[in-house]
């Protein structure tokens, strides 16, 4: 019987996964590596990706040569997620025992420092030496050279390989671009890469199958898989598709910490890892399912297990569930991991929320704030999981409508085309539409399902690759700018400085680059500076709109006049008035945040934030509405922080002595080793980079405007600072002056004189409930006297305009009393619509008679919508004018089925 790799390892007893990234760690740290924190699992500063799907991304503008850092060599464990684009491994999630969407990649740079021979020979003494993978089991590729982007063979990694370790030189294979050609996406930082695979064995294999294409290396399957990839960072894919050769070389590797887990505990499978048992022991304690029974039940846990994961470090770092972008994306995981739940296990009810817990304990030893966070995100969870119980209920009446429309055309297979928005809009997977249709006998045509999903794919994939502020063209050989907008004073916003570069792309604003600059570039919230950059004879003029950045270099964008060239000098102008208005919301969510802290407890995190000249919008975990009460005392706390007038102090500190002290740090941001920190008198301090004011009382009035609901867990606040505070409060008064003359009471008393109107229209109310009960038994009355027979079936079709909603249904409960066998139509009307409803019973639905499709027949007339089961279906309809020929539509349907 073969071995598995670690029972030919030195190593004693298995190693915990906890254990296994530290010695990762450890290991390149003590080769002068700093260790750099995962950064957020969603990037905050690049819009080519939906999600960090390497570790190498918040490294990106190093490789590119427009950012710096003061080490050069870096080492971590970072948070990714793949479900879209050219890294997508959902589908296969599940399936299979390697393929996740959320893992840990554990990685080691080299910026500018060591390159090809350092990076191999440590992977090798790692592997070999320090975990004790055995040689022989252990397989290279290294990259065989292109064509077509005209690239040779990577003969001196392979050199390196066979000099400076002791693999078995029969185990270094070549590889084409697609095996051994790293890219991030359609364009950025890519180069060659080599890398290290395992033969994890089978019974009666051949050691030498490694090389062979069909059964070895890189042919897919589950005996031989990659454990660790190098790449050798050289060239740039720029827009066009072609390569420019990278500033600097460096080193990229990543290996993923479930499967190297996997391998060194002598595991088949990553989910037999101590990074799944414990989610798969609380699943098994909520389901009462056993892992390891049941091959279907084992897949519907590694997809729960797998998605819980992603989703769980996702909302812990901010990102939010939504019908868009990566909100989409987690909101289809979940609805995904639902799935499995319901279809294959058997849960009806929310489920996955009571095994968050379970993921903290994974996860947050190496990343805290899942622990941190845990109800947050549970309520997150459970509140996506009763939402998609309510879709899944109306993606089976769309199913069913779907097949009322194919039964009639007597067709036996469904357009993939049309079936495809069951999985796009309610999360029906194609096998799931698949077996619903062989319950009918009936198939699905898989070419239009295919063809929209390509389509489906492409504009997620466009969504996750749209052009960069600058192109990588365009940003090579640019200097970090100087920037001076902590430095001058909100009156004295400009500086004289020189053009360095001036962009003009049709269809784009144009972009400015200066060597030094005053504005401040959009960022953490707030919004970038506008203002006005011009020669002193005024033959160059740029109006700023908008002031953004790309790594170390500040964008101005906007609209030029006249000709710029490399070194022209120009003075830089800030819009003050902008900039004053912006810089004290800026300081009025720090107060905001802190006060709320204060009145609902420190649970409280941002979520998001908006800091403009016009208003500063907040956007915050908690569970329930916040009251009227902790409003005005939460407005009441920030109006006496701006009384007091305190100055503003700010300092640069190491994070981790920031953090000690208590200083407010976000969980979605990514910080410096150093960083500034901005503190109002004693009462509130946070890491920033912002503009602010320079006391509180500079911020002038503070109020409240607005607070409402923003999804399950997550309130907005908006509010409003100095003229347009006042402006608001006006305005207020005003309404309410205009609301008590119009009650012909005062101010003071308006709320008792509402009081008593609704009582007064309660009463009124009382008594139309009186006259409808009236109307509606004397609705019945018509509608006895009005049944027509036709065959076994009673049919009535009757319009009742006294009657609204509820009356309809009222009068619809009443007929069911005259017997089973009923086909009744029924119609009304409300605030200028037309409410209708359909019961069909007994021999009516043996006739073939659908309550859901004569719906949508007579939505199709009224318009609006309308829909439900064969048994029972109402609408509204949106044009009373057209009641009568709906009334024809209802008679026909009767007539042609019962004759």
């Amino acid at each position: 019987m073969t071995q598995t790799p670690s029972q030919m390892s030195s190593e004693p007893s298995v190693k915990s996964a906890a254990r296994v990234r530290a010695e990762f760690l450890e290991f390149f740290q003590a080769r002068g590596h700093r260790f750099v924190p995962s950064s957020p699992v969603f990037p905050q500063d690049d819009p080519t990706l939906l999600f960090t799907n390497a570790g190498m991304n918040q490294f990106k503008d190093v490789f590119l040569g427009f950012g710096k850092r003061d080490y050069t060599r870096a080492v971590n464990t970072q948070k990714c997620i793949r479900v879209s684009g050219k890294h997508n491994d959902l589908e296969e999630v599940g399936l299979d025992t390697y393929h996740h969407t959320f893992f840990e990649m554990l990685g080691n740079w080299s910026f500018g420092d060591y390159f090809k021979q350092d990076a191999i020979t440590w992977s090798w003494e790692l592997l070999t030496k320090v975990w004790g993978l055995p040689r022989e089991r252990l397989w290279v590729t290294v990259f065989g050279g292109d064509v077509k982007d005209g690239l040779p063979a990577d003969d001196e990694a392979e050199r390196i390989w066979r000099e400076n370790t002791d693999i078995d030189p029969t185990h270094i294979l070549r590889f084409d671009r697609k095996a051994n050609f790293w890219e991030m996406g359609e364009t950025g930082p890519c180069g060659p890469c080599t890398e290290i695979h395992i033969d994890r064995g089978a019974p009666g294999s051949d050691p030498r199958d490694g090389a062979d294409p069909k059964l070895g290396v890189n042919a897919g399957n589950e005996r031989f898989i990659e454990l660790w990839n190098n790449v050798f960072m050289q060239f740039n894919r720029q827009d066009d598709g072609s390569l420019a050769p990278l500033p600097a070389k460096h080193v990229d590797t990543g290996m993923g910490l479930e499967r190297v887990v996997a391998v060194i505990q002598g595991k088949r499978s990553n989910y037999d890892t101590d990074l799944f048992t414990p989610i798969f022991r609380a699943l098994e304690r909520r389901t009462g399912k056993r892992y390891g029974d049941d091959e279907k039940v084992d897949i519907a846990f590694r997809v729960i297990a797998d998605h819980l994961r992603a989703v769980s470090a996702a909302f812990a770092d901010g990102a939010l569930p939504s019908n868009e972008g990566r909100g989409y994306m987690l909101r289809r995981l979940l609805r995904r991991a639902a799935r499995f739940g319901r279809q294959t296990i058997g849960l009806r009810e929310p489920f996955l929320f009571d095994v968050v817990p379970a993921v903290g304990e994974v996860l947050g030893p190496a990343f805290p704030n899942i622990r941190q966070r845990e109800a947050h995100i549970q309520l997150l969870v459970r509140a996506e999981e009763e939402s998609f119980g309510v879709t899944l209920d109306r993606g089976l009446v769309l199913f069913a409508d779907l097949a009322g429309r194919l039964e009639k055309s007597g067709k036996k297979e469904l357009a993939g085309s049309e079936a495809y928005d069951l999985y796009a809009t309610y999360g029906f997977p194609q096998d799931l539409v698949e077996q619903m249709l062989r319950e009918r006998g009936w198939s699905l045509e898989r070419a239009s399902w295919s063809a929209a999903e390509e389509k489906h794919k492409n504009a997620s994939r466009a969504e996750g690759t749209f052009k960069q502020l600058l192109s990588a063209e365009q940003v090579a050989g640019l200097s970090a700018t100087t920037s001076t907008y902590h430095d001058v004073g909100a009156a004295n916003a400009e500086l004289d400085t020189r053009v360095v570069r001036l962009f003009q792309n049709p269809g784009q604003k144009d972009r400015l680059i200066l060597e030094r600059s005053p504005f401040y570039p959009e960022g953490g919230g707030q919004v970038g500076d506008a203002g006005r950059i011009a020669t002193a004879d005024g033959t160059f003029v740029f109006d700023v709109e908008d002031t953004k950045k790309t790594g170390d270099v500040v964008v101005h964008v906007g609209a030029s006049r006249g000709a710029a060239r490399e070194g022209l000098a120009v003075r830089a102008t800030v819009d003050v008035e902008r900039r004053n208005a912006t810089r004290a919301n800026h300081t009025a969510t720090h107060l905001m945040h802190k006060a709320l802290r204060e009145v609902l407890g420190e649970h409280v995190t941002q979520q998001g934030s908006y800091v403009g000249p016009d208003r500063l919008r907040f956007d915050l975990s908690h569970p329930k509405a916040i009251t009227a009460e902790e409003l005005e005392r939460i407005e009441r706390l920030v109006n006496r922080e701006i009384a007091r007038n305190q100055p503003l102090t700010t300092t640069v500190e190491e994070l981790n002595a920031a953090k000690a002290r208590g200083v407010m740090a976000l969980f979605s941001e990514k910080y410096a080793d150093r960083v500034r920190v901005v503190a109002v008198g004693g009462f509130s301090a946070e890491l920033c980079g912002g503009t602010h004011v320079a006391a509180a009382g500079d911020i002038g009035t503070f109020v409240i405007a607005s607070e409402r609901a923003l999804q399950a867990g997550v309130r907005r606040i908006e509010a409003l600072t100095r003229d347009r505070a006042v402006e608001h409060v006006q305005a207020q008064r005003r309404t309410l002056d205009g609301a008590a003359r119009a009650l012909k009471t005062n101010p003071e008393e308006l709320a008792g004189r509402i009081e008593q109107l609704q009582k007064e229209v309660k009463e009124l109310k009382k008594k139309g409930e009186k006259s409808a009960v009236l109307d509606v038994g004397s609705a019945f009355d018509t509608l006895k006297s009005a049944r027509v027979q036709r065959g076994d079936v009673h049919c009535t079709v009757l319009d009742f305009p006294e009657l609204d909603t509820a009356a309809l249904r009222d009068l619809g409960d009443r007929a069911r009393s005259l017997g089973a066998d009923q086909a009744v139509v029924l119609f009304g009307r409300a605030d200028g619509r037309v409410p209708f409803l359909i019961v069909f019973e007994g021999a009516s639905l043996k006739k073939g008679l659908k309550a859901g499709e004569l719906a949508g027949k007579i939505s199709a007339v009224l318009g609006g919508g309308g829909g439900g089961k064969p048994t029972l279906a109402q609408g509204q309809g949106l044009s009373p004018d057209k009641v009568g020929e709906a009334l024809a539509v209802a008679e026909a349907y009767l007539t042609t089925a019962l004759g």
